[in-house]
């Protein structure tokens, strides 16, 4: 019997909360980018492999398979296209290739956590089979979504977009395959919003994870934006979600009200730093990811009263925070709050990772995000400083120099770098992606297997294969909505 996995934070750890709940450690789902005699639920040598499997001929900027899927949405106009050399380009599609392996058995039911689950790996099949003519990746996202369809259906569900049920939504909606399913799963996560967002509203200090994008609100706007756009009962779910985080924005006495007091610090070590509470500056658990869904809900064109200056006043909080180290501009994890005496504690030192869920990527893409939304070039232009200084620090000082993924490692700063690429044209930023491709090519052929990290979208193979795909072919990278990057 399959058995739900307990949440591990890859190797060089991340804040993160386990979105998933605790439970045992059971092997990993079945099949991507690993060894397939680890994954497979239920079998022998014969399920393990099903026949031979010859991968097509991937497809490289400028050039366009008759019939491929599309698949994707995305926010930009610009056709995407790579920023690699031709050898690099080569050099990872091989390896991407040789990653996922042929075709094998599926389990009947994975885990359904986006975060390690079949999501992940659904949606990584899927954007193999959107680059690549062959019909084996969509066999296989099509596997994983209908196990992680009825892992959902069975498992007690936390809220959220990585550990809840709109990560699975998300992959289906990204497959356009299984419109019952989808439907409901849309009408499950639709009904948790409103009880939630009523409660976000008349919040002065709250916990992250009910707002942020990895457990909160935030994430579960990233999806329903997606689905505004087809169906009109996601639209209004969306809209109940924005108003209650425009309200969030506001302040008391100066105090946001998206504030975490002390006792909802799940972390010992964040509530030694900030005995009085703090305000979390991140993309992943911060306010940082509600600057990105308000500024991307603006630009799709749906709004709710006050949304606009919302957006203005938490990206100009954001803006304001940050520092100067020889680099550039900089941001710490998280602002403490001060004491009654009005004291504060000392500053924190900034992040200094260069990561997606803290540090200056995350937060530079959600400034880019805002400044684009309501047309600030300050803002623009922060952005842009934030990103390059975060490419020109040391390895070791950004803190995802080892960690290959999204969540905090160099696969998430790859893919907020190409998205920057893609929007300024700044051939800094093209070349600072070469050289990130390079480096995560290194670690890969290393670790093919991923021991570790495991197959997973936040911090193992998944993630990673979909950032790299993205470097190497001129398929857009619509998955990165759940990152608030498009």
């Amino acid at each position: 019997m399959w058995r739900e996995a307990h949440g591990r934070s890859g190797r060089s750890g991340s804040p993160r909360p386990d979105p998933r709940g605790s439970g045992g450690r059971g092997d990993p789902p079945a099949g991507v980018f690993t060894p397939a005699t680890r994954w497979v639920r239920n079998g022998d040598a014969r399920s393990r492999r099903l026949g031979a499997y010859a991968p097509g001929a991937y497809r490289p900027a400028g050039t366009r398979a008759t019939g491929s899927r599309t698949g994707g949405r995305h926010v930009t106009d610009r056709p995407w296209t790579t920023v690699l050399p031709a050898g690099v380009a080569a050099s990872v599609l091989g390896l991407v290739t040789t990653m996922a392996g042929p075709p094998r058995a599926v389990p009947t039911r994975v885990r359904h956590d986006l975060a390690d689950g079949g999501p992940g790996l659904a949606l990584a099949y899927a954007q193999l089979d959107r680059c690549s003519p062959d019909p084996g990746p969509r066999a296989m996202a099509d596997g994983y979504l209908a196990a992680t369809v009825g892992g959902a259906e069975s498992a007690g569900t936390p809220p959220g977009l990585f550990g809840g049920l709109a990560g699975p939504a998300f992959a289906a909606w990204s497959l356009s395959r299984d419109t019952a399913s989808l439907t409901a799963l849309d009408e499950r996560v639709r009904a948790e919003v409103p009880v939630r967002a009523r409660a976000l509203a008349r919040a002065h200090g709250v916990a992250a994870r009910a707002f942020d994008v990895i457990s909160g609100l935030t994430g579960t706007g990233a999806y329903l934006l997606c689905r505004a756009a087809e169906d009109p009962a996601s639209e209004d779910a969306l809209r109940t979600v924005l108003t209650s985080l425009v309200a969030l924005c506001g302040e008391r006495a100066g105090l946001p009200h998206w504030h975490t007091p002390v006792g909802a610090i799940r972390d010992a070590g964040r509530r030694a730093e900030c005995p009085y509470g703090a305000l979390n500056c991140g993309m992943a658990h911060g306010i940082a990811g509600t600057v990105a869904l308000l500024a991307l809900a603006l630009r799709s064109g749906i709004t709710v009263p006050g949304h606009r200056e919302a957006l203005v006043r938490a990206a100009a909080w954001l803006g304001a925070r940050s520092g100067e180290d020889e680099w550039g501009p900089d941001w710490p994890a998280v602002v403490p709050l001060p004491g009654p005496s009005s004291t504060a504690p000392p500053a924190r030192p900034m992040a200094g990772r260069g990561s997606w869920c803290y540090g200056a990527p995350g937060i530079a893409r959600a400034l880019w995000l805002a400044g684009d939304a309501v047309g600030d070039d300050r803002q623009r232009a922060l952005a842009v400083r934030a990103l390059k200084a975060a490419h020109r620090r040391p390895p070791a000082r950004r803190r995802a120099g080892t960690a290959p993924g999204l969540c905090h490692g160099m696969a998430g700063l790859l893919q907020i770098t190409l998205r920057f690429a893609h929007d300024t044209g700044d051939a800094e930023f093209s070349a600072a992606a070469v050289e990130l491709t390079r480096r995560l090519l290194t670690w890969c052929e290393k670790d093919r297997a991923f021991a570790e990290e495991g197959p997973g979208f936040l911090d193992g193979a998944a993630g990673v294969v979909l950032a790299l795909l993205a470097a190497a072919t001129d398929t857009a990278p619509a998955w990165d909505r759940v990152l608030l990057l498009s």
